[in-house]
């Protein structure tokens, strides 16, 4: 049988992505909402006219939700909608009391992240999740992507030895591309700008690579002048093993796409990549280069792999996110999925405490 899903939060610029993804894995939206408003939904169509978001590449929206039942309470959806699966892309201030009542009815989830505007918002409801054996995964999908799963594979081998650092860069789009009235840049509702929502996912993906949790952190912000949230932040962080890191994120570029890179050096190894562009970028490889000492190696010792992204079944960041959302829906049941609400609640800690540093001007523990 289909998973019943339950969508809540259709004034969301993931929502087209989302939905075309749901569509490819025939997945049933049998009931949608937007908190607080009443949904026609024959009228919904995509999101042509916000420019820094990616729309259905033509699709029709109100087809792929034409027998849903439209909702105004979130709460009355998850508990009256008879659904397996409730995906949240919601406001981080109120998202964590709907996954509460999600929870309570035994219905999974699915949540953009951070899930939370902090670590304290989510925390009891992670117990109580686990407790009940309820699935709660925030949108990490970074952990699917080919060359960070090929990176931790040879880190957990020993293949680079003892890591000594790495360093992360994730920026985007300016603010000027983006639709600044909207709740994500706003600080009551969000906590934070480009560390809350671009940032997440390589504060995520450089500890998952090195199977290390980052443990205390020094950050430092660039404060937006359109918005009263971050444009962009500097992390230091140094991880429970001992290795020193550094991770650079913003709404820096002057053109759409993404300006990525991430490095890994270690004692008998190491890589320098990418990791991931998006198909605005039009380019069609990306490449992982491996230096290593190995005496295997002695004849090539840099050798770099291109990886050759597809785009076919998602083709706004590459078929890696469809991959998470798959490995989602075939394991949510189990709970085997790529990331869980333990990882959302060790995310929200890292954030946490770096608005903490840069409040006092000094290194702060990440809690336990």
């Amino acid at each position: 049988m289909r998973p019943k899903i339950g969508y809540v939060g259709v004034d969301h610029h993931h929502r087209d992505p989302y939905f075309t993804i749901a569509g490819g894995l025939g997945l049933d939206i049998t009931s949608v909402c937007e908190p607080g408003r009443e949904i026609d939904l024959a009228e919904l169509t995509a999101m042509d006219d916000r420019p820094d978001e990616i729309t259905t590449e033509g699709g029709n929206v109100a087809d792929l939700v034409s027998d849903a039942t439209a909702y105004a309470d979130p709460h009355r959806l998850v508990e009256e909608g008879d659904i397996d699966v409730v995906w949240i892309t919601y406001r981080s201030d109120e998202t964590p009391a709907i996954v509460d009542t999600a929870v309570e009815n035994g219905v999974h989830v699915v949540s953009e992240k951070p899930i939370a505007r902090t670590a304290a918002d989510l925390e009891e409801i992670a117990t109580r999740a686990n407790e009940a054996g309820v699935t709660v995964s925030p949108t990490l999908y970074y952990r699917t992507n080919p060359v960070a799963m090929e990176l931790r594979n040879r880190v957990r081998d020993g293949f680079f030895g003892d890591v000594w650092t790495v360093e992360g860069r994730f920026n985007a789009s300016q603010l000027s591309y983006r639709d600044t009235d909207h709740y994500l840049y706003d600080r009551a509702t969000s906590r934070g700008g480009a560390l809350q929502w671009i940032g997440p996912h390589w504060v995520d993906v450089m500890p998952w690579i090195l199977d290390d949790p980052i443990a205390r952190v020094n950050a430092q912000f660039h404060e937006a002048e359109e918005a009263d949230v971050d444009a962009g932040a500097v992390l230091q962080f140094e991880t429970e093993d001992g290795t020193l890191g550094t991770y650079h994120t913003g709404y820096y570029l002057s053109d759409r796409g993404k300006d990525t890179h991430f490095g890994l050096y270690g004692t008998d190894a190491q890589a320098l990549t990418p990791l991931h562009h998006d198909s605005l970028q039009h380019e069609p490889t990306i490449p992982l280069e491996i230096t290593s000492a190995d005496p295997e190696w002695s004849a090539a010792p840099k050798q770099t792999t291109a990886f050759e992204f597809t785009y076919d079944r998602f083709p706004a960041w590459g078929d890696f996110v469809y991959d998470y959302f798959e490995a989602y829906f075939d394991g949510y049941e189990t709970g085997d999925v790529p990331a869980t609400v333990d990882d959302a609640v060790q995310l929200l800690r890292v954030l946490d405490a770096a608005y903490e540093s840069a409040e006092r001007d000094s290194w702060a523990e990440v809690a336990d």
